[in-house]
């Protein structure tokens, strides 16, 4: 009997963690930006602007390296900073970060109130790429047709875009799913050997 309850619980543990697996969802990237002495980004933006891309839905953490800075967000033309309703991290020190969701598409120009003309950026916020749909046989057995684009080609879909910003993976929690399957499989064959065993008596 006691085989039996292990078995069990042991084959609810794993169908548990594949349900989970299955309702997780992807999740969204975490931008990581360098603030230093005196630039966005990188010294070689300073004086210049540094364009981050993300997609809809991302955050984006700005990382005080070194010096006294702020995150502001401002006009397109940097003359109001910061713009109503818009972010500001207010004074930030060395070692300390500032972190900020985008959930709109468009372009978010922001700059360092302590050094206004050295230090600029832009966060350029992209929808989500889809997925294409999947093309199906058609009834008789045959390719489905498909319509001519003008010129005669067939349309073809476009590839998924591939984010231009050189942040971080998205960190969709992969390796933790991965161990609560590892773990529920490993128990699922546990019980199912004890309780082949138990029956084998």
């Amino acid at each position: 009997m006691r085989n039996i309850l292990f078995c069990v619980i042991s084959a609810a543990f794993l169908a548990a963690g594949i349900a989970w697996v299955v309702a997780q969802p992807a999740g969204a990237a975490s931008e990581q930006i360098e603030v230093g002495d005196n630039y966005f980004c990188a010294p070689s933006f300073q004086n210049g602007v540094c364009t981050t891309t993300v997609t809809v839905g991302d955050s984006v953490t700005w990382n005080i390296m070194q010096g006294v800075h702020t995150v502001t967000e401002c006009d397109a033309t940097y003359t109001t900073c910061p713009v109503a309703g818009g972010f500001d991290s207010g004074v930030l020190e060395t070692a300390t970060t500032f972190t900020q969701t985008f959930d709109a598409v468009g372009d978010v120009a922001y700059y360092c109130a302590i050094h206004p003309s050295e230090m600029r950026g832009v966060i350029s916020v992209v929808a989500a790429a889809t997925e294409a749909p999947t093309p199906t046989a058609d009834v008789g057995g045959g390719a489905s047709p498909t319509a001519d684009a003008p010129g005669g080609t067939s349309p073809v879909a476009n590839p998924a875009a591939v984010p231009t910003s050189g942040g971080q993976p998205p960190a969709d929690g992969f390796p933790l799913q991965a161990l609560v399957l590892a773990l529920g499989g490993a128990l699922a064959v546990a019980g199912a050997a004890a309780l082949y065993s138990a029956r084998r008596r």
